[in-house]
């Protein structure tokens, strides 16, 4: 069970915004080693972040630069398989270093939610996140904390693989655990409805606010779409000038005609660049908001 688990914090939706990283090691299922700094993400902080994990552009001011902490975060990853809670982390440091033009690794990922999911089924559908799954399992952590979040990315991975008496090794992206997995969440993605509308609730955080969703998500379009709305927000089918938030998951490409965004994600950008405040979330971060 030897492997290192990452977590990152970003500045604003673009996904490459890294502002802080958090790395733990495990050596036969024990914690032996952390890194975790702040980073100085070259962007611009928005205040749906900073209000997610509470760093602002004054505390990462005399931060080191991804370009900076490139060679730290190879040293400490050495040739071990690096997990992540969900793929955001994953997604964020690709497109992070190739932002500031550094290599980008070949290293072996495992996802973790795919453990959780595949070994335990009352989180097989839904109450997987980090959060509640921790607080299941009676795991006390600082939630959006990026060494934090690493280390309980981590008891979950050991206690899984202890558990179940496996290999993190079987777990690799491009094993067959996590291909048919994927293939699988593909195809019954397009089963769901998309055309989802709904009325928030109006003692929801974010009543009157307007959001919607498109691309693969890990989660039902059904399911993502009653936690908005419980969260306040109006659920609507399509981009508009009304909508204030653009959620977005992973894309097919072989459906995009061409394209590598979809229509609603395309209209949307369209939409900002007309001077409308409309923001784009990646899932997770979607998730980071609302708290889950």
């Amino acid at each position: 069970m030897n492997f290192v688990t990452i977590d990152v914090e970003t500045a604003n939706s673009d996904v490459g915004s890294i502002c802080q990283i958090g790395l733990a090691k495990y050596l036969n299922g024990k914690l032996i080693d952390t890194y975790c700094t702040l980073v100085l993400p070259q962007t611009s902080f928005s205040a749906q972040n900073v209000e997610v994990h509470g760093i602002t552009s004054s505390m990462v001011r005399d931060a080191p630069s991804m370009y900076d902490i490139y060679g730290q975060i190879l040293k400490f990853i050495g040739d071990n398989v690096v997990v992540s809670y969900t793929n955001f982390d994953q997604r964020a440091l690709i497109k992070s270093l190739e932002a500031h033009k550094l290599p980008v690794p070949e290293l072996q990922w495992v996802d973790a939610t795919v453990l959780v999911r595949r070994t335990c089924h009352r989180f097989a559908v839904k109450g997987y996140s980090l959060a509640n799954v921790c607080k299941e399992w009676n795991y006390q952590f600082n939630h959006h904390d990026a060494l934090e979040d690493a280390k309980a990315c981590g008891f979950i991975t050991v206690t899984i693989l202890r558990e179940n008496s496996l290999s993190i090794h079987d777990w690799v992206t491009d094993s067959n655990y996590n291909r048919i997995y994927h293939q699988q969440r593909r195809l019954n993605s397009r089963s769901y409805p998309s055309n989802i509308t709904k009325v928030g609730s109006e003692l929801g955080r974010y009543a009157g606010l307007n959001i919607c969703f498109t691309g693969d998500l890990s989660i039902s379009r059904a399911e993502i779409s009653d936690i908005a709305a419980k969260n306040g927000f109006n659920v609507k089918a399509g981009a508009s000038k009304k909508l204030n938030y653009l959620v977005v998951g992973s894309q097919d490409l072989t459906l995009l005609a061409g394209h590598e965004k979809s229509s609603k994600h395309r209209k949307v950008e369209e939409l900002i660049q007309s001077g409308l405040d409309i923001k784009i979330l990646a899932e997770e971060e979607f998730l980071k908001l609302i708290k889950i």
